[in-house]
């Protein structure tokens, strides 16, 4: 029984040795949420990788520095992934950054695109291609096979007045706010084009 008792002792000092502790509790404030609008239709036929586009916040906020930045105060952000669709069915394919709003005065603050609840600030297209199984069928994969390769996947756009959501401020890239909840949106999601 001593041998069972020591080997119990040996292993509650190893946790704290192995890094294995109960996390505190996150005591930073959150991170300051908004939602911007799209100005404009960010299309993966034409975008390409620094392109700039424009938004507008759709609601007023309270940076975390006591910043208040307006309902409708426009902001920039660039295209970092754009791909068009291509043969093989491939759809096209972009990804956006939000970079800052501009106040009245010209100062900038800094935007970022939530993560956690923005699965509008990526798109791809669909491909069209036939769907694996078809090619499992006699003769008709080699008959069909061909079509994969020559047509296009869709081309997507995120398009104007999609709503996705960001962080205001610089804070979580700083770590000194925690990153909320996800909240839910109700913004259409992007399109396909022909």
């Amino acid at each position: 029984m001593e041998g069972r008792g020591t080997a119990a002792a040996a292993l509650v000092a190893l946790v704290p040795l192995l890094g294995i502790t109960e996390n505190p509790p996150d005591v930073r404030p959150a991170c300051v949420r908004g939602t911007i609008a799209m100005t404009s239709d960010v299309d993966s036929a034409s975008a390409r990788p620094g392109d700039s586009f424009g938004f507008r916040l759709v609601d007023a906020v309270t940076a975390s520095d006591g910043t208040a930045i307006p309902v409708g105060a426009n902001g920039f952000g660039v295209v970092a992934i754009s791909n068009h669709a291509a043969r093989g069915g491939r759809g096209g394919y972009v990804v956006i950054e939000t970079r800052f709003v501009q106040l009245a005065d010209g100062r900038h603050v800094p935007v970022t695109i939530d993560w956690a609840g923005a699965a509008r600030a990526v798109a791809t297209g669909a491909s069209r291609n036939i769907p694996g199984f078809v090619g499992a069928v006699p003769l008709v994969g080699y008959v069909l096979g061909p079509y994969g390769f020559l047509h296009h996947g869709k081309d997507i756009t995120i398009p104007r007045d999609a709503q996705i959501p960001v962080i205001v401020g610089d804070d979580v890239a700083a770590g000194t706010c925690h990153m909320p909840t996800p909240a839910p949106s109700a913004s259409p999601a992007p399109s396909a084009s022909p």
